[in-house]
């Protein structure tokens, strides 16, 4: 059986119309692991959720890596490493520095001082950890507070 969670206003039924108080429509956007066969959310947006406020391009700083052979265990210390990490502007998006990586994973490291610009990252999941100071982290599902 099917396990819903709710949180603000959604409509009765799934996929119908749903109003906002002042009459307009909000706009609805299924969100799921492979389309419609699988566990999905329905959101409801009160602007067009695909909407594109601006697109520049971004250089990848160097993504290259070398490989561990043999494998050997290693303590990176990431404040020794980048030292002089910190400047004026770095922010959490432009500043990362590939620590590790593979085809599949890249651990990166930054040192932020400022906010970061409107990011979307459209093409992998991201997990972040804050080592000290605080960040929200906007999605579609809510503010992530750290």
């Amino acid at each position: 059986m099917a396990y819903y969670r709710q949180l603000g206003a959604v409509p009765p039924k799934r996929h119908t119309q749903h109003r906002a108080p002042n009459g307009s429509l909000y706009f609805e956007e299924l969100m799921g692991e492979e389309g419609f066969s699988s566990d999905s959310s329905l959101l409801y947006h009160r602007h067009i959720p695909a909407a594109i406020v601006d697109a520049s391009v971004w250089d990848l700083p160097d993504q290259s890596t070398t490989p561990n052979h043999p494998l050997i265990p290693r303590h990176l210390l990431l404040h020794n490493l980048f030292p002089n990490d910190v400047v004026a502007g770095t922010d959490v998006v432009t500043g990362r520095r590939l620590i590790l990586g593979n085809p599949d994973v890249r651990i990166s490291y930054v040192v932020a001082e400022k906010v970061s610009p409107l990011y979307r990252n459209s093409i992998g999941d991201e997990m972040v950890y804050i080592e000290s100071g605080s960040a929200v982290v906007e999605t579609v599902f809510s503010a992530v507070t750290g």
